[in-house]
């Protein structure tokens, strides 16, 4: 009988211990493997997200926020810097302006109540400016002032889709979405708007002096944005002379690492024209999270490695503790160091393998369970912290396709992001896995196979 058969039948010619030595070394095993899908997946989803979340600068004219305050629009030079800033992949520019009752035949689809009416109390005033206007009995006092009329939102960029509010593809009930980039005499309008002047895909409407066709007509579920109207960029320039104007651009960058120095370099570029916000902070919290998951599922495998050694390691000594008389026969009789150490070496790596299979095949099945647990446990405090600093003064928008929205967008792609970690086993994590088996089973047959050669046959027979 040749030494790898021998090998073979000693491992399993006690069942219980084999077996109790196979268990806890396939349950190592299953650890190892499950803790390296973890961290498999969890790295995968960190580039992911440094990919597509936070990933977005938004650049407005310096004292702009949502449509009002002071300043001048960006330039088209300002916005060829951005384009052609380094690391800046894509563009997205945006013009917003106002249609008032003398500058289309559109009707508003939104009442103003008190707040929409404190928003226009300047209008078009012919009486003297009082210092309590703000009072009931000012309002009272200047009662011959005219009463504000609701105006509509136009919103003129050379990508529709920006105006979505939660940052996918606009939605649009009919019709087909326009060419942001043309400078077509066309529009996008939105549902609130359509459904109030009757609109429909095909039908005209008057505005800045001419004729818009109704290309499509969108919803977003936003009572606002619903009541405004998308034309292309250049066109709304061209309809309000405002050529090269712009008052938002949102630049997608293409990783979140880069964001900070593009930020940077754009502070430089547009100096004090600009205001520059990113939410990279965001981005970084989840992406630290989810590095915290990598490296606790790295040590995972550190410790499973280990504990599966020390396993084989023990077991294999205890083996060649209890057969030292059959070690020490075998020599007497012939056997060499050679033989008696490779069939020690067969017997281990025996029991190493049945556990290694039992363990791939259990790591198999609970990989994603284990992901998805230790993914749920960081996903509890990373959203709660995520929400707490979005803050109230975040959730809401200026204009159309404003900064709070597309903000508020942003960090609703960020969370879903973050939970979305699901296991995956590749052939490259699978074949870690293996190595990883193969490795413990050299570094537990190594030691025994050393104290197998020292048994001296002599000694062993004297002291039996």
């Amino acid at each position: 009988m040749n030494v790898v058969t021998r090998g073979i039948k000693n491992a399993t010619r006690s069942p219980i211990k084999s077996g109790a030595i196979v268990l806890m070394f396939a349950i190592s095993i299953a650890l190892v493997l499950s803790m390296l899908v973890a961290r498999g997946s969890v790295l995968s989803k960190i580039d992911e997200v440094k990919a597509t979340a936070g990933t977005t600068v938004t650049i407005q004219p310096a004292g702009i926020m949502g449509g009002m305050g002071g300043g001048d629009p960006l330039t088209a030079a300002q916005v060829a810097t951005i384009t052609s800033t380094d690391h800046v992949s894509a563009v997205s520019a945006t013009l917003t302006d106002q249609l008032g009752t003398d500058d289309t035949d559109l009707e508003s689809s939104l009442e103003l109540g008190a707040f929409g009416q404190r928003q226009q109390r300047f209008e078009s005033s012919t009486t003297t400016q009082t210092t309590t206007a703000e009072s009931t009995e000012a309002a009272a006092e200047n009662s011959d002032r005219p009463t504000p009329t609701p105006r509509t939102t136009v919103t003129g960029t050379n990508d529709p889709n920006s105006v979505s509010t939660d940052g996918s593809d606009l939605s649009l009930t009919s019709g087909e979405l326009i060419d942001g980039t043309s400078s077509d005499l066309v529009a996008l309008v939105g549902s609130d708007v359509a459904e109030k002047n009757s609109l429909s895909v095909g039908d005209t409407f008057t505005a800045y002096g001419s004729t818009i066709t109704v290309k499509g007509i969108y919803e977003t579920g936003n009572a606002f944005q619903d009541s405004g109207i998308i034309l292309p960029l250049s066109t709304l320039q061209t309809l309000t002379d405002q050529a090269g104007a712009v008052t938002t651009v949102s630049a997608t960058i293409d990783s979140s690492d880069n964001v900070t120095a593009v930020v940077a370099t754009l502070k430089t570029s547009l100096g004090d024209d600009a205001d520059i916000t990113s939410d990279i902070e965001r981005a970084t919290s989840s992406v630290t999270s989810l590095q915290s998951i990598a490296d606790l599922a790295f040590a995972g495998v550190i410790g499973a490695s280990i504990a599966g050694a020390i396993i084989i390691l023990l077991a294999m000594i205890m083996v060649v503790r209890e057969r030292r008389r059959e070690i020490g026969v075998i020599k007497a009789i012939g056997g060499t160091n050679a033989k008696v150490t490779a069939q020690f070496a067969v017997e281990g790596l025996t029991l190493t393998m049945i556990g290694a299979f039992l363990g791939l095949a259990l790591g198999v099945l609970v990989s994603g369970p284990m992901t998805t647990s230790l993914v749920s446990s960081s996903d509890s405090t990373s959203s709660t912290t995520t929400s707490q600093e979005a803050g109230p003064g975040q959730r809401g928008g200026g204009g159309m396709g404003g900064p709070g929205q597309a903000f508020q967008g942003g960090l609703d792609q960020l969370n879903t992001n973050v939970t979305q970690v699901t296991a995956s086993l590749t052939p490259q994590i699978f074949a870690s896995a293996i190595g990883i088996t193969i490795l413990i089973a050299l570094i537990g047959s190594a030691v025994p196979a050393w104290l197998t050669a020292r048994v001296r046959p002599a000694e062993v027979l004297r002291s039996e």
